[in-house]
């Protein structure tokens, strides 16, 4: 098992959140769906990904459930609300997350997140030159540290020349869910943007993907798991029902749901499997 987490440059920090490199044999199914779902019983192992605001990740060995696309290389994942199920083809897997903060992979590559969202689009598919050279740096190199610095080169030179006006007002929106801990309207989020509701939205669902409604859920879902994981960390005793109200939701039975909706276990396995390494690669462990 090898695992790997490379912060970006600088400048890259507003719109990518880590790179994630991972390695491993054998089964990591802790975190499966249920064995009886026929999406998940055609490979050898099952690799769950959880929800996510859409991120690259640079795949090998693996085919992702919600398409049956066979990955090698540089995939694209859109915005989605459920566990990915990546299913190995034959015990091993290789792979590289590229963590984006919610709409900067459209802010620095342009790309129409709810056209993409709940899709998996590989570089060949989408014919990209830009895609294309981002795949082809993965697989020059099996050296993480220059996977991530060339990675990185590619993207600083992809900053926006000036300032992205649409991105500046979703990130103060995504402050203000954050303070209200997802207690917050579409149209008190308009507001902060400065925008008609109309074009709030539009912007929106072109930047994250998904309608807030559904992104300030799973906002909610990813900073709840983050204070577990740290908590975790610290070697402090899980008050699930503390963190339960801390991020907003009615109680715990609440809580519970969006665990079983959106990570298919319940909070209380989450906590039994240890202390995930990553937002999305959760099943990993040192």
């Amino acid at each position: 098992m090898f695992f790997q987490i490379i912060l970006p440059s600088e400048p890259l920090r507003p719109y990518i959140t880590r790179y994630v490199f991972v390695r491993a044999e054998g089964s990591t199914d802790t975190m499966a769906p249920p064995i009886d779902d026929p999406r998940f019983v055609n490979g050898k192992h099952v690799q769950p990904l959880l929800p996510n605001y859409g991120s690259f990740i640079f795949m090998r060995n693996v085919k992702a459930d919600i398409s049956g696309t066979r990955t090698d290389g540089l995939t694209l994942l859109g915005a989605n609300q459920k566990t990915i199920g990546l299913t190995t083809l034959n015990g091993w897997f290789e792979g590289m997350l590229l963590d984006f903060e919610p709409g900067g992979m459209h802010a620095l590559l342009h790309i129409d997140l709810q056209q993409l969202a709940g899709k998996v689009l590989t570089a060949q598919q989408s014919s990209d030159a830009g895609l294309l050279q981002l795949d082809a740096i993965f697989k020059s190199s099996s050296e993480t540290e220059r996977i991530a610095s060339l990675i990185d080169a590619f993207f600083v030179g992809h900053l926006p020349h000036k300032e992205d006006i649409n991105y500046t007002r979703l990130s103060k929106v995504i402050e203000a869910c954050d303070e209200a801990k997802g207690n917050i309207s579409a149209e008190e989020m308009a507001s902060v943007a400065c925008l008609s509701e109309r074009q709030f939205l539009r912007v929106f669902k072109t930047y994250v993907g998904i309608p807030p409604k559904q992104f300030i859920r799973l906002r909610r879902f990813h900073r709840t798991i983050q204070q577990m994981q740290q908590t975790a960390h610290a070697g402090n005793p899980l008050d699930l029902l503390s963190i339960a109200l801390t991020h907003g939701y009615y109680d715990l039975s609440h809580m519970a749901l969006e665990f079983q909706q959106m990570g298919c276990v319940s909070p209380s396995h989450f906590r039994a499997l240890g202390i995930p390494l990553s937002d999305d690669f959760s099943v990993f462990f040192a």
